[in-house]
């Protein structure tokens, strides 16, 4: 498994919405995704989501005209950076 981590600067208001839009598409996620997370600290948002493969990841990311995340955190007024982690599961 790989996380993309979209991380950008949020004021609480911006957190609350971009919560509400990640449920709102929850049933549009891309095909790979496994969850998706909102994490926030200090003023820092950290929109993450868990993808079955790198390989699927990055297919979508070379399709997509612009990721899931970004389109997300622009729309409350944010541009994120994006990382991609590895993910262990240990479960």
């Amino acid at each position: 498994m790989v996380a993309a981590i979209f991380e950008a600067e949020l004021s609480d208001e911006q957190a609350r919405e971009l919560a509400r839009l990640m449920e709102e598409a929850r049933p549009t996620r891309p095909e790979g995704v496994l969850t998706a997370l909102l994490l926030r600290d200090d003023g820092v948002g950290r929109l993450i989501a868990v993808w079955r493969d790198r390989e699927t990841l990055e297919r979508y990311l070379a399709e997509a005209e612009v990721p899931r995340g970004t389109e997300l955190m622009r729309k409350v007024g944010a541009e994120p950076t994006l990382r991609v982690v590895d993910v262990l599961d240990l479960g």
